[in-house]
């Protein structure tokens, strides 16, 4: 039973009347149950106990005899009464095609009931693959013929996984059955339950030792490949993900086919830089073009743009276009586009050239370098 600290009143644990029949007892069990198991919630560190005790307040209400005496005496009159332990239970295996709930109910008679947990059809697993794509493939989006790992029947041993002249042998877990048999005895009465062999996974065949195939070592299967069509939609980056799904491995026992991730990664270009959707580069003008003003040519990723340089840029002015950035992966929309202006000095000039700027020098007014410093300005000017 549970704990003190936790122990609630059955009733109240399966939220029923006290005068409530057994279908409302069952119907209430399974929808908590379906609610608290911890495979429902395997993040909720609360989840198992709350099974546990919902498992155990259906146990005593469903069985007429102990729910007398939980009416009559209370948690105290159930004190040592063995419970069924519910907590090594699959939800898979309480609620399944061949689900123990059903069990349960039928042992009410005290007879018993074997059930088999056939193998059920099992969804093939995914493939995760990394392509790597240029610059400009990531921009403009493309088709693409991927090589994609499969498994085909060894042509050698032909699915059998052993060498010619050898044979399997009898799973030593099963007995060469390929299922195991429990009898589980609780106070609901005898289940009998059959289950699928863990060792052999219901073949009821092992491989010797040595006798592995030298093809496939033992597998039964060789790997090959297979020619996948991908679609990698505009304005993909770096470690997003593409699904193309059925390209997985296949399944088993009729089940689908697992889904092929293409992990993208892009390579970096020359001089284009990405910030999510926004495209940032930076161009290079002359100190002469950012005091008088010019029209400049920038590459995008659609091709030149001609970009207006107004009189006295400075260096480090932000350019923004708009709508000239990377594509919103399957969407119309795109980014923008972030053009840094870097204006760059000669390192050496020639006496000509220094003649013409001292020249300039003097027909300049200097005040313009403070113009957005007063204060400044004006100490300077009292101290000429």
């Amino acid at each position: 039973m549970l704990s003190e600290k936790i122990r609630r009143d059955y009733y109240e644990v399966l939220g029923v009347s006290r005068d409530a029949d057994l279908k409302t007892i069952k119907k209430a069990f399974r929808n908590l149950a379906r609610k608290y198991h911890p495979d429902m919630k395997p993040d909720d560190p609360n989840a198992e106990e709350k099974f546990k005790e919902v498992a155990e307040a259906f146990e005593v209400l469903s069985d007429n005899d102990k729910r007398a005496t939980y009416d009559r005496f209370g948690h105290e009159g159930l004190s040592g009464t063995p419970f069924r332990d519910f907590s090594g239970i699959s939800f898979d295996d309480l609620f399944g095609g061949f689900g123990i709930f059903d069990d349960l109910f039928s042992a009410f008679g005290g007879g018993s009931r074997a059930r088999t947990s056939r193998p059920r059809a099992r969804r093939g697993q995914d493939v995760r693959l990394n392509l790597e794509i240029s610059f400009d493939e990531a921009m403009k989006g493309l088709k693409k013929k991927i090589k994609v790992p499969n498994w085909a029947q060894c042509p050698t041993c032909h699915g059998m996984k052993v060498k010619e002249g050898k044979s399997l042998k009898n799973c030593d877990t099963c007995q060469g059955t390929g299922e195991i048999r429990r009898i589980q005895r609780s106070a609901f009465g005898q289940i009998v339950n059959i289950s699928t062999c863990p060792t052999c996974h219901g073949e009821g065949k092992s491989l010797p030792k040595g006798a592995e195939c030298n093809t496939c070592n033992g597998i039964g299967k060789v790997k090959q490949f297979r020619n996948v069509n991908a679609e990698i939609p505009a304005g993909v980056d770096s470690g997003m993900r593409v699904v193309i799904q059925g390209e997985g491995r296949p399944g088993e026992l009729g089940g689908p086919s697992g889904d092929l991730y293409l992990v993208v990664s892009v390579e970096e270009h020359p001089f284009f830089h990405r910030n999510g959707s926004d495209i940032l580069i930076e161009y290079p003008i002359s100190f002469i073009d950012a005091i008088l003003g010019t029209k400049v040519e920038v590459p995008t990723i659609d091709g030149k743009e001609t970009i207006k340089i107004d009189p006295g840029t400075e260096h480090g002015k932000i350019i923004t276009l708009r709508n000239k950035g990377a594509p919103y992966p399957n969407s119309s929309q795109k980014g923008d586009m972030h053009i840094g202006i870097i204006v760059k000095f000669p390192k050496k000039l020639n006496k000509t050239s220094k003649k013409v700027l001292y020249e300039l020098e003097k027909l300049i007014d200097k005040d313009y370098v403070f113009e957005d410093n007063d204060e400044l300005l004006k100490t300077l000017s009292s101290l000429k």
